[in-house]
């Protein structure tokens, strides 16, 4: 009997918060598109996006929106704009959820570090964050002598503009480059030229703190009256 009260309570404690925050897309969402990447702009073809199909390439809430598309914003002098950035309200929107839209406050700095940029011949396993002309949000890798990818990662949150609510939430970018070693790439974009590339994005929304303290006073105020009630029939018998 203990065991199903203390169940149900955290059953309900768990779905509160949630509750609270209905109207939000909760979650993990996965989407692709292209990227056209040079010295001063991370530019998204078509300022579009694909968000992956089937639904079970989701979690959460945005399973719902798998096979849609939506907008993103270029980033304007990503290697100089690590740190807070001025907020990008509708950096992401979504075309099957209007209402919910996601705000860019934050560019992470790169963790690569730039000792590895001196590598002259590309090999596999080299890593490199370039900082010029500031410390840049890339981490560069080569996956062989001649293939690399570059990552970087971002920090916002997802609003519904129907209830103000909102939530934090985090995104990593990774864009493949089958022919081009990292140092190929930066003798390109240093040199005033663009490349293409397909990239993939993960964004996961991340619970409030608050949420947390609710769901940790709530448990302790379930274990708590379980105590004091097996006392009470203790004392009664």
């Amino acid at each position: 009997m203990t065991n199903k009260i203390l169940t149900l309570g955290l059953t309900a404690l768990v779905c509160l918060p949630l509750g609270a925050r209905a109207s939000l897309i909760e979650g993990v969402l996965n989407f692709t598109g292209t990227a056209n990447i040079s010295l001063g702009d991370i530019a998204f073809e078509g300022n579009s996006f694909n968000i992956n199909s089937p639904a079970n390439t989701q979690q959460g809430g945005f399973m719902a929106l798998a096979g849609t598309t939506g907008t993103i914003d270029d980033i304007t002098n990503p290697p100089d704009a690590t740190g807070p950035v001025t907020p990008v309200p509708d950096f992401i929107t979504f075309m099957a959820a209007p209402n919910i839209s996601i705000t860019f406050t934050f560019l992470d700095p790169g963790i690569d570090g730039a000792a590895g940029c001196a590598d002259a011949t590309p090999a596999a396993g080299q890593e490199c964050t370039p900082n010029f002309p500031a410390q840049s949000p890339f981490n560069l890798q080569n996956t062989s002598a001649s293939s690399s990818t570059a990552s970087f990662n971002i920090e916002g949150f997802e609003i519904d503009s129907s209830t103000n609510e909102t939530v934090a939430i985090t995104g990593a970018f990774t864009t493949p480059f089958s022919n081009q070693s990292f140092q190929s790439l930066l003798s390109t974009v240093i040199n005033g030229g663009t490349v293409t590339t397909p990239f993939s994005a993960e964004f996961s929304t991340v619970p409030e703190p608050s949420t947390w303290t609710e769901l940790m006073l709530g448990i302790g105020g379930v274990g708590l009256g379980i105590v004091f009630r097996k006392r009470a029939l203790r004392a009664k018998i």
